[in-house]
């Protein structure tokens, strides 16, 4: 009887813990090579080796392979290659189609698959979770600012053929029925142009997709139309407006308005960016240089965390702790993500996005709650939580 009881004990022990090594993928495309997303990546595998509490006798090790953009073909012999090595997660990559053909790949193969992209298929994926907010959330969100700041005429301006895609559901239900849409395609060579019909058409309110490549560009456009005074008012869709140079904005009273996914004001977000900036090597930085991280490397670095926090759950009796974000979970099969409390002065790691409330729907879609920054007279301020 005693025998038997020490081989059901060995058994339940190896069942409940991990490999000595795991290896995990990621795919990145050529102009991603060193970027800041791929320096999140590896610090985040860097800091769960590094804190043996998190993984306790498991080591994460990391095969990165890089794809042409926009080539999908590539990027699926890449993804396979990946397989054969038996990696047993795989992220990325964030291009919207390459990632498509990936997450297909994983689904087929029962890899976990974890990405932070703009995915317009809102469909149930079993084996994937994606970081990046989903757009009918972002939109919903867009529509009640639009409610409170009791926008009636709107002009939409957006460059790639995508944005007017994710934001249709905007044009289709806008908050009021009153409401008026001036919906025009501009990039850099037209951005004054465009601009000049929507001051022509006496238009104050502006929502902008645009690629944040070109954003200076667009600011620059803005200013040379004298296009900044109290009177106009700019949404921006991306996460990163406060890592663009705001200073020629900040004394003539005009009105900007944008989400972020990163708490700057969350003591375990500051402590992680001090650690990270330390991490970065010569030459190479995933902060810019105000000391702030772009919404795809956060997300980046998140991912990992997810699925690291996955691993350990099995490891664990109770469930674990989120230190900023409050999961709320569902049964989803194997990527089951069911968790309850936080407690942030319990868990030394953290998320770095979404200093806010989080549950991942029927989809594995993140949904979002997060702060909403304007830019006054002296500096970015965030003016309330979403």
């Amino acid at each position: 009887m005693a025998l038997l009881f020490a081989v059901i004990v060995i058994m339940v022990t190896t069942a409940m813990s991990l490999p000595p090594v795991i290896r995990i993928g990621a795919i990145f495309t050529e102009d991603q090579k060193d970027s800041p997303s791929e320096l999140a990546f590896k610090y985040a595998v860097y800091k769960i080796n590094k804190e043996k509490v998190l993984l306790p006798n498991t080591t994460m090790v990391y095969d990165i392979q890089y794809v042409p953009k926009d080539d999908s073909f590539r990027t699926s012999k890449k993804a396979c290659k990946q397989m054969s090595r038996s990696v047993q997660g795989l992220f990325g990559p964030a291009d919207p189609l390459l990632g498509a053909h990936v997450q297909s790949i994983c689904e087929a193969l029962d890899v976990p698959h974890l990405e932070a992209r703009v995915d317009f298929e809102p469909s149930f994926k079993e084996f994937s979770i994606n970081l990046y907010p989903a757009q009918d959330h972002l939109n919903r969100a867009f529509r009640d600012l639009m409610s409170f700041l009791n926008w009636t005429k709107v002009a939409i301006i957006y460059e790639e053929d995508y944005g007017l895609f994710k934001l249709q559901d905007l044009v289709k239900a806008p908050p009021s029925p009153k409401t008026e849409m001036y919906i025009r395609q501009a990039g850099p060579g037209s951005y004054r142009q465009v601009l000049r019909e929507v001051r022509h058409k006496e238009i104050y309110k502006l929502i902008i997709d645009t690629d944040p490549m070109y954003m200076q560009q667009f600011f620059r456009a803005i200013l040379q139309l004298q296009m900044n005074d109290y009177r106009y008012h700019y949404m921006f869709t991306s996460f990163d407006i406060e890592t663009f140079d705001l200073e020629d904005f900040k004394y003539n009273s005009v009105n900007m308005t944008a989400f972020r996914l990163v708490d700057l004001d969350e003591p375990t977000v500051a402590d992680t960016l001090k650690h990270m900036e330390r991490f970065q090597p010569i030459g190479h930085t995933i902060l810019n240089r105000s000391g702030i991280i772009q919404a795809e490397p956060a997300l980046v670095y998140d991912s990992v965390q997810v699925l690291r926090m996955d691993w350990q759950r099995w490891t664990a009796v109770t469930c674990l702790d989120l230190p900023i974000c409050r999961a709320i979970g569902r049964n989803h099969g194997t990527m089951d993500c069911r968790c309850t409390t936080i407690s942030i002065r319990r868990v030394q790691i953290s998320l770095l996005s979404v200093g806010c409330n989080i549950c991942f729907s029927t989809t594995l879609r993140l949904k979002i709650f997060s702060t909403i920054f304007n830019l006054s007279s002296l500096m970015t301020r965030k003016i309330t939580f979403f």
